[in-house]
């Protein structure tokens, strides 16, 4: 479910004060306060304009992606390294597991080296 960017900004007011908004109807109290917790911790690292939804992806070169597993290989979390990034967790634990798996060469992006000129 995307959440507008007033939602979250009222959400983060909320909890600020001690509260938490009333969670919407069909999702986990749990997870939502989770999100709610994860969004803060954005916005106190980039700025409130985080929460804005992006027009388009970012795109980390593969030094950046090693980079990042390298601070989770030095005992960083991989959430952690996530909000400073400001992607989501599962991309780190993404990157981790394939440089576990295949090394520096696990984080190229599939798509570029997939690319072929066509006759």
């Amino acid at each position: 479910m995307k959440y507008s960017y007033e939602f979250k900004k009222n959400c983060i007011e909320l909890y600020k004060q001690g509260k938490w908004a009333d969670t919407p109807r069909g999702i986990n109290k749990y997870y939502f306060r989770n999100y709610i917790r994860r969004w803060n911790n954005l916005v106190e690292t980039h700025g409130i304009e985080v929460l804005k939804h992006k027009s388009h992806n970012n795109s980390f070169s593969v030094e950046d992606k090693y980079n990042s597993v390298l601070e989770v290989v030095k005992g960083k979390s991989t959430y952690q390294v996530s909000i400073e990034l400001g992607i989501s967790e599962g991309n780190i634990q993404n990157w981790v597991n394939n440089y576990k798996i295949y090394g520096y060469n696990g984080l190229v992006n599939k798509k570029v080296v997939n690319l072929r000129i066509q006759p």
